[in-house]
């Protein structure tokens, strides 16, 4: 995917998409590049970090049952008659 498409989905897939161009842009670029493009690309994963420590993690609708679950009160059962 290109970068541009990966920013039309969100800024994690285009962070995402920049990080892959940098690293393979890297690899081939001439020595007296690669210091830049290091640099950029410890920029790119430092963002990429602060969106995933920002993003909520994603909740399964099991698990959100099973958290409201263990939040309800327990009801008593068969509670003998004083007497």
């Amino acid at each position: 995917m290109s970068i541009t498409a990966a920013v039309k989905v969100s800024r994690l897939a285009g962070l995402e998409a920049m990080r892959d161009k940098l690293a393979a842009d890297m690899d081939i670029a001439e020595a007296a590049v690669v210091a830049q493009i290091a640099g950029r690309l410890q920029a790119v994963l430092s963002e990429i970090d602060e969106v995933v420590k920002a993003t909520p993690p994603e909740v399964s609708k099991l698990d959100e049952l099973r958290s409201r679950a263990a939040r309800a009160p327990i009801p008593i059962r068969g509670k003998a008659a004083a007497g």
